[in-house]
C-alpha cells in the first residue's frame, strides 16, 4: 500500500507558559501520526490554550495540525475549512505553516478523487518550500506528495524523478526513507512491472536492516502485493497477516489503512483458494468502515466480495455484489464530485479573502489621492532599508522635498487645483524614484513628499532632488494654475554609520528646512557625506 506521510479569558503570557505551549505543540508532529483522532482533540486543547495566552502564531499551529489530524482521521471537509480558516486570519503566515497548508490540501484533494487539484496545491507546497526554513521532513513528504501524483496521473518518468529527489532529502531518516521507497514500490506495483517492484521491496528489506527498523503495515501490505503481481500467493497472505497485526505499531496512520490491508489479505486468501477465509476478511473490513465515509475502500471491497462469491460457486450473490459494486461506484463518484466542490469552495473563499487582505494591504499603504506609498509604509520599510545599507557599498538617502508656497494655491485657486499640483508633482517623482531598485517615493501628508534612494553614488541622490526641482519648476502650469509656477524646496541626507531612521530623516528635513530659508526653489544636500 502506498504510505501517505504525516505532518478561556486572557491569562498572563509568561515566557514559560508560551514555551510550554511551543513544547506541546513540536510533540503533536509524532501524535498525528500514531493516533490521529487523539491529535486532533490535543490540537483543540492547545488552540484554547494558545487564544487564552494570546498566542497567534501557536494557534495558527494548532490549527494546521488539527487539520491534518482530522484529514488522516477521514473527515476531508473538516480538513479544508480548518486550512481555510487559517489562511482567512493569517494570510502571513510562517513559510513553514504556509507549505504545511498547501500540503493538506492536496491530501484533501486526493482523497475526494481531484489528483489534478491535488497536484497543484502539492506543486505550490514543492515551489514554497525550497528554503532552509521549512523542515527537512515537511520538504522531503511534499516532494513524496508530487512524486505520488504525477504517478497516478498517469506520468511516471516524472514521478521517479520527483521520488528521487525526495529519497536524497529522506538519506538518514529511516521513517522516511522507508516510506519513499515504499510508495515508490507501489508505483512500479501499480504499473504492473513486476521486477521493478520487486527490485523496491528488495531495496525496502536492505533498508530495514540497514536502519534496524522493521517494516512498518503500509511497507508490508506493499510487499504482499508485489508477491500476488509475482504470483506467490502464499507469501502474499504472510506479509498481509503480518500488516494487520502490525497496523496499531504504525507510525503514520490514516482511518482507512486496516481496511486496506484486510482487502489485501482477502485476495491472497482468494488467490489461495480459502473463499470462505476471504469473506470473513472482507467482512472485518466492511466493520472497520462503518456506514458513513471510506467510500473508495467499500467500493473496492465490494468488487473482491463479487470475486469471493465467484470462487464460493455463489453466483447469484456475487451478481448482487456486482451490482452494489456499480450502484457504490456511482455513489462515490457523487460524494467525490461533491466532497470536490464543497472543498473548492472553502479554498476559492480562502484564496478571495487572501487577496482582498492582500489588497486591503496594499491600499492602506498607499496614499489615494496621489497613488504613491503613503507614511505607514514609509514607517514599515524605511527602518528595514536603514538595517540593509548601513553598512556596505551601496547607499541610502533620504529626499525629502516641500512644494513652496502651497498654501497659496489652495486659497488662490481652490483645492482642487491643488490637489491637480500635488498629482502632477507626485508623478515627477515617481517616475525619479522608479529609475533605482529599492527605491521608492511616498507623500508624507499635506505638500510634503519622500523619495528614499539606494544608489552606487551618494552624489546621485543630490542629482535627483536637482532634477526634480528642475523639472517641477520647467513644467507648464498654465493649464493649472494660470499665471502662476510652481516650485519645491528639498533636503538630502545620506545614511550614515550610527544613523536610524529618525536621524536620517531628522537631518534631511533639517535641509529641507534651510532650502526654504535660503529662499526656496532649491537643494540643500549639506556639508560633507550625508
Amino acid at each position: 500500500m502506498r504510505e501517505v506521510p504525516e505532518v478561556p479569558a486572557h491569562e498572563p503570557a509568561t515566557a514559560p507558559a508560551r514555551e510550554a505551549l511551543r513544547r506541546r505543540l513540536g510533540e503533536l508532529e509524532d501524535l498525528v501520526g500514531s493516533d490521529p483522532a487523539r491529535a486532533a482533540s490535543e490540537a483543540r486543547l492547545l488552540r484554547e490554550r494558545a487564544r487564552a495566552l494570546g498566542d497567534d502564531d501557536a494557534l495558527a499551529r494548532a490549527r494546521v495540525w488539527e487539520a491534518e489530524a482530522v484529514q488522516r482521521d477521514g473527515d476531508t471537509a473538516a480538513a479544508a475549512a480548518l486550512v481555510a480558516q487559517v489562511r482567512r486570519q493569517r494570510p502571513d503566515l510562517p513559510r513553514e505553516l504556509a507549505v504545511q497548508c498547501s500540503w493538506i490540501l492536496s491530501r484533501v484533494f486526493t482523497d475526494i478523487g481531484d489528483r489534478p487539484t491535488a497536484l497543484e496545491h502539492a506543486l505550490d507546497a514543492a515551489a514554497a518550500s525550497d528554503d532552509d526554513d521549512v523542515p527537512r521532513r515537511l520538504r522531503t513528504r511534499v516532494l513524496l506528495k508530487v512524486a505520488d501524483l504525477l504517478d497516478e496521473l498517469g506520468a511516471p518518468e516524472d514521478s521517479r524523478s520527483w521520488y528521487r529527489r525526495a529519497e536524497e532529502l529522506a538519506v538518514g531518516d529511516a521513517q522516511l526513507h522507508l516510506m519513499v521507497v515504499n510508495n515508490r514500490a507501489f508505483s512500479e506495483l501499480e504499473l504492473g512491472d513486476a521486477e521493478a517492484a520487486q527490485r523496491e521491496v528488495d531495496l525496502l528489506e536492505e533498508l530495514s536492516r540497514r536502519y534496524d527498523r522493521p517494516l512498518n503495515a503500509n511497507a508490508l501490505d506493499t510487499v504482499s502485493r508485489v508477491h500476488l503481481l509475482r504470483g506467490d500467493a502464499r507469501a502474499a497472505e504472510a506479509a498481509a497477516r503480518a500488516a494487520v497485526e502490525t497496523n496499531a505499531q504504525m507510525d503514520s496512520k490514516n482511518a482507512d489503512d486496516l481496511p486496506f490491508y484486510l482487502l489485501t489479505l482477502a485476495a491472497a486468501l482468494r488467490t489461495l483458494g480459502d473463499p470462505a477465509g476471504a469473506s470473513a476478511a472482507l467482512e472485518e473490513a466492511r466493520a472497520c468502515t462503518g456506514s458513513e465515509g471510506f467510500a473508495d475502500i467499500r467500493t473496492q471491497v465490494l468488487a473482491e466480495q463479487a470475486e469471493v462469491f465467484a470462487a464460493l460457486g455463489d453466483y447469484r450473490s456475487a451478481f448482487e455484489a456486482h451490482k452494489a459494486f456499480h450502484a457504490a461506484d456511482k455513489e462515490l463518484l457523487s460524494e467525490q464530485r461533491e466532497a470536490q466542490a464543497r472543498a473548492r469552495q472553502a479554498v476559492f473563499e480562502t484564496d478571495v479573502a487572501r487577496r482582498e487582505a492582500a489588497r486591503y494591504r496594499e491600499e492602506a499603504r498607499r496614499d489615494p489621492l496621489t497613488g504613491l506609498r503613503n507614511r505607514l509604509f514609509v514607517d514599515e520599510r524605511l527602518p528595514l532599508l536603514v538595517d540593509e545599507f548601513r553598512a556596505g557599498d551601496r547607499h541610502l538617502s533620504a529626499v525629502l522635498l516641500d512644494l513652496d508656497h502651497f498654501k497659496s494655491v489652495n486659497d488662490g485657486y481652490s483645492h482642487e487645483v491643488g490637489d491637480a499640483v500635488l498629482r502632477a508633482v507626485a508623478a515627477v517623482l515617481e517616475e525619479a524614484a522608479g529609475h533605482a531598485a529599492q527605491s521608492f517615493a511616498a507623500r508624507l501628508g499635506g505638500e510634503e513628499f519622500l523619495v528614499a534612494l539606494v544608489t552606487d553614488d551618494a552624489q546621485q541622490a543630490v542629482r535627483l532632488a536637482e532634477g526634480v526641482r528642475a523639472r517641477v519648476r520647467a513644467h507648464d502650469w498654465s493649464a493649472t494654475t494660470p499665471g502662476r509656477g510652481v516650485t519645491v524646496s528639498a533636503g538630502v541626507a545620506t545614511l550614515r554609520p550610527g544613523d536610524d531612521k529618525t536621524s536620517l530623516l531628522a537631518r534631511a528635513d533639517e535641509r529641507l528646512y534651510a532650502a526654504k530659508a535660503a529662499g526656496r526653489d532649491r537643494v540643500v544636500a549639506g556639508p560633507g557625506p550625508g
